[in-house]
């Protein structure tokens, strides 16, 4: 019984569906897509560019020229969103950042082991001297004996 109502509901939208109602039904699909592609184009410009005019000029080719504009646009859109180009660069800043600490560290070291190796020799020249000292004052003991 139930199967039946919906055969029958079904039937009567079929015969509802007339060579008009489908060509309003595609007119109505192209619109809103049209739309949608303004919409997303909108969207993708502005975070792929500040410039105003390649903005607008992007929006005009999707208006004038749907549905084959969007390929149009997809060739001249810039590659990298802005979002991109600012890590990048941050990306690049680090890079340099890190080799002048990488030299600063470096200059450092060469210093601090010039200082070390001017301490460590004084040292080993000061410990030579007491040694020699000693070895006299031996020699001067063994003279007297």
């Amino acid at each position: 019984m139930e199967v039946e109502k919906i055969d029958l509901y079904l039937q009567s939208m079929w015969e509802a569906v007339t060579f008009e109602f489908a060509l309003k039904l595609a007119i109505l699909y192209f619109f809103i897509t049209w739309i949608v592609l303004i919409i997303w184009v909108i969207k993708d410009i502005s975070i792929r560019t500040n410039n105003i005019f390649y903005q607008i000029f992007s929006v005009l080719i999707i208006l004038s020229l749907t549905p084959f504009g969007i390929f149009l646009y997809l060739l001249i859109r810039p590659r990298r969103t802005l979002y991109d180009r600012y890590y990048e660069e941050i990306e690049d800043n680090l890079e340099i950042f890190n080799q002048i600490v990488e030299e600063r560290k470096k200059e450092l070291e060469k210093k601090v082991d010039s200082k070390f190796q001017k301490t460590l020799i004084e040292k080993v020249d000061k410990k030579i001297e007491e040694n020699k000292k000693e070895d006299d004052n031996k020699k001067d003991l063994d003279d007297e004996a």
